[in-house]
């Protein structure tokens, strides 16, 4: 018997992944940006990774934004966000977002077992 099943997630709210998310993200043109996440849910996904990854943009301030601005749409609210960053300043202010189910995304042992041990217990 096969019991895993398949979950589609939306990755086209990941700086890194979507060029056209990237630049309205870059050009705080949020309320579009959320029009990707909406056709996301609308197409099938069933989370939506959320990346805000890159040296031109405060990932901190975008995710908090960005994350503010889906809590208040309810038909892209409804489905669980993946916060994904490999850092840990925007993993907290993204959970300190979402309403409900988040999935965490991304994080590393690169700095060292007790210093992940040390931010996995602050967020």
């Amino acid at each position: 018997m096969n019991t895993t099943q398949f979950i589609n997630i939306g990755e086209r709210t990941n700086v890194a992944g979507s060029a056209r998310f990237k630049h309205l993200i870059i050009d705080n043109n949020y309320f579009e940006a959320l029009d990707v996440a909406r056709q996301q849910v609308e197409n099938g996904a069933q989370i939506i990774d959320v990346n805000m990854d890159d040296g031109l943009i405060d990932g901190v301030a975008a995710m908090t934004r960005f994350l503010n601005l889906v809590a208040t749409e309810p038909d892209i609210a409804r489905v669980p966000i993946m916060i994904d960053s490999s850092k840990w300043d925007v993993l907290e202010a993204g959970l300190k977002c979402v309403q409900g189910k988040a999935v965490v995304n991304s994080i590393s042992l690169k700095e060292g077992e007790g210093s992940f041990l040390k931010q996995a217990g602050i967020i």
